[in-house]
């Protein structure tokens, strides 16, 4: 009798313990869930991936010197691009914040916007996305001082006023959610904190493709 009530104990433990392990797993996608306090909109200068009839639109808050953002392009986005921003499915939008006063980096940003209107704004990301300390280089400088005199357009965009007033609309809209950090990312008026790998990602857009669906 106590042997057949020994595992039965065990039988019930080992049931709370996979419970557990399984309310866990979901809420470490589940827990970056918030309502967010203001509707995001698409500007001018925003970084966009799709097509304006996509089924769902992600904003992503993002910075250059943000590790899992970096780890986010390049480990996540290829697959999310074949799977869902290809196909028609989802549009990224990408709204860079900078989340200090350093002039290198807010230029930096600002030329991002810029030269993704004006000019080839791959190869800079791409540059930044592989060495985000350049922007502290006299080199880097240099190349926007380049740019600046070669293309009358980028150098409006940049001295004129509308990057400038652009990367700080972008960090008002970051406050106003209340987000803490980067990648931060809104879908349909939800906000999810950090890095998930293309797995769990991929989870979060089913589950949001859903809600838009019904």
């Amino acid at each position: 009798m106590n042997k057949k009530r020994f595992f039965l104990l065990l039988g019930f433990l080992v049931l709370m313990v996979t419970s557990a392990f399984l309310i866990i797993q979901k809420t470490d996608i589940w827990n970056k869930e918030r309502v967010a306090k203001s509707e995001l909109i698409e500007r001018d200068l925003d970084i966009v991936y799709g097509s304006d009839s996509a089924n769902l639109t992600i904003f992503l808050f993002s910075s250059y010197n943000c590790s899992f953002c970096r780890k986010f392009y390049k480990s996540v986005l290829p697959e999310l691009e074949e799977e869902y921003i290809k196909t028609g499915k989802v549009k990224l939008i990408i709204k860079h914040v900078a989340l200090t006063n350093n002039e290198s980096v807010i230029n930096s940003l600002q030329l991002a916007a810029c030269l993704n209107k004006y000019g080839n704004f791959e190869k800079l990301n791409e540059l930044l996305l592989l060495e985000p300390k350049v922007v502290y280089s006299n080199e880097f400088e240099e190349v926007i001082n380049d740019l600046i005199d070669k293309d009358e357009f980028v150098a409006e965009c940049m001295y004129g006023g509308e990057s400038e007033w652009y990367i700080a609309q972008n960090l008002g809209d970051f406050k106003k959610m209340k987000c803490t950090g980067t990648p931060t990312f809104v879908i349909n008026n939800r906000s999810y904190k950090g890095f998930l790998d293309y797995p769990k990602f991929k989870q979060l857009v089913e589950k949001e493709l859903a809600y838009t669906l019904q």
